[in-house]
This record gives C-alpha cells, structure tokens and sequence, in this order.
C-alpha cells in the first residue's frame, strides 16, 4: 500500500453513475454501458476491508436520463456540482464520453468557488485518445477534445496513457501533437513497466496542475480481465497494474477524483468486469481515506 503524502482533498466519498450510451451508439459501438453503473454498485456495496469504506460514503447518485445526450450531460455535471465542494467524487459510466460532464463540472465548480479556473490535470488510461470530433455527433470518443476545444482542460496537462497504435487513426496522433497531448504507448509499458511509469507521470503532472484527476477507461485493461467493455483489447493492463496505479493515485492529496467509464454488463462473463471496476475503486478510495 501507498504511503500516503498528504492531507485528503475531501473527507469523504460519492458515487454517482452515468447510465447512458448514447455516445457509444453514436459511434456504433457495441452496446450495454448503459447497465454498467447498478452492476458495478451492487458489488462495490458489498466490498468490505480492514475499515470499511461505508463509513466514509456520503451517497450513490443515479443521475436519471433522458433520450437527449445534451441534457444529460447538464444533468450529469449538476449531479456532481452538488456534491463536489463536500465528497470526493467517483464517477461511473455509461459510455467514456461522461468523462466531459464530469470534468468541466468539476472545473466549474472550483472556478466559482475560488474566483479563479484551476488548472486541473487529467491521466486517461485508454487503448483510445478519445479525441475523436464531437460535430455532428457527440461521441464516447470525444471527451477530451470537447474538454480542450472548450477550454476545460490544456492539452498539455493530459496525459493518453496505455495507448495503443492500432486503435487510433492518424488525425488522432496529429490532434494529440498540435495540443501538446503527452502519449504514453502501451508498447512502453510492456515488460512490468506500467506501475513506474504512471508513478513518473503523476509526478510530472503534479508540477504544472492544481489538482488531477484520473479516468479509467476499462478497455484499456486486458480482454482477459475485462471482456465486458464496448471494445475490448487483447493486450492491456492487468487488474494487479491498474490496482497498484490508483492505490498511487488515491494516496496522492493532488488527485481529487475517479472516473471509471465503459463497464458493459451485457457484454460480461461472470461479473468479471464489473469486479475489476469496483476493486479498483475499492484500492483507490482505500488508499485515499485509510
């Protein structure tokens, strides 16, 4: 377990669960996102430890959806407005593209606040950029270029981490260049170097950012761990790597917030995905609070 390096940013936790795939319709992915938050909560809640982690739980909120993807989105980012000044939010997908009404709310809600935009870093750990054009369609592919072009976050204080070549198209590459995007390659991170890598930039994130955040898009975890995602990878993380990352990650005082996006129950086996979401929720916010 991480020593932790520093006082909690909140001192206590919510869930709140973005069930929608709306976005990954738009991009004719395969479907199913949409269950994934009551999966992952019906195991989450069941989770105990050492000190159990209810203790430190302010609420699970299901952000109710319409069929319109823009008022879910506003839906979504009021949902966590409400409760950022006071809990650690841990946000559920639904389809990655909730990782924008997650953000900018989260962005707004400081900016408020304190009278001034913090400059908020985020590592997104994705076979995909997730940079793809919002126009015509909002996509789960267009989080981070929608949170750029619309200057939520600074490319520069992105970092694509666990990227794989195969899955992104050159306009995507290009994209990350000329905004300055870091891409860290899952070919670097072969050979048990996932854990130190990501330590090194959390680190080099931290210098330039207020506070970071981290999104954990499932299909950047190995088939073998999790199938029940929308686009799952042969080649990926292990559960163990991602485990080890945000016990890092929530031991950190800088990183104030999780997202975990793309759980797909119906494309499950065995509850097997929707197990490796909640434990590593569980080791992030176990690292965080105890």
């Amino acid at each position: 377990m991480e020593k932790k390096s520093g006082s909690n940013f909140c001192s206590e936790f919510c869930i709140i669960g973005f069930p929608d795939e709306i976005g990954i319709q738009n991009v004719n992915g395969r479907l199913g996102a949409k269950a994934g938050p009551a999966a992952f909560y019906e195991i989450f809640n069941k989770m105990n430890g050492l000190t159990p982690l209810k203790n430190k739980q302010s609420g699970f909120d299901m952000v109710e959806m319409t069929g319109n993807l823009e008022k879910n989105y506003h839906l979504s980012a009021d949902a966590v407005k409400k409760r950022v000044s006071k809990s650690l939010i841990v946000g559920i997908g639904g389809g990655h593209d909730y990782a924008y009404p997650w953000i900018s709310a989260i962005v707004e809600a400081r900016s408020l606040k304190n009278k001034k935009r913090p400059k908020i870093g985020c590592i997104n750990l994705d076979a995909h950029f997730d940079l793809r054009a919002y126009q015509p369609l909002m996509t789960s592919g267009s989080p981070f270029r929608r949170l750029i072009d619309e200057k939520w976050i600074d490319g520069k204080n992105l970092i694509e981490f666990g990227i794989q070549e195969h899955c992104n198209v050159p306009e995507l590459w290009d994209y990350a260049r000329k905004q300055k995007v870091k891409t860290v390659a899952m070919t670097r991170l072969r050979n048990g170097k996932a854990v130190s890598e990501f330590r090194k930039a959390l680190q080099s994130l931290k210098k330039t950012c207020d506070e970071v955040v981290i999104s954990l898009d499932l299909d950047s975890i190995s088939l073998a761990f999790c199938p029940g995602v929308s686009a799952p990878q042969g080649e990926g993380f292990t559960a163990s790597e991602v485990y080890q990352m945000l016990e890092i990650a929530g031991a950190d005082k800088k990183v104030t917030s999780l997202g975990v996006f793309e759980l797909s129950p119906p494309l499950d086996h065995q509850n097997q995905t929707a197990r490796v979401a909640a434990q590593s929720v569980w080791h992030f916010l176990d690292a965080k609070f105890f």
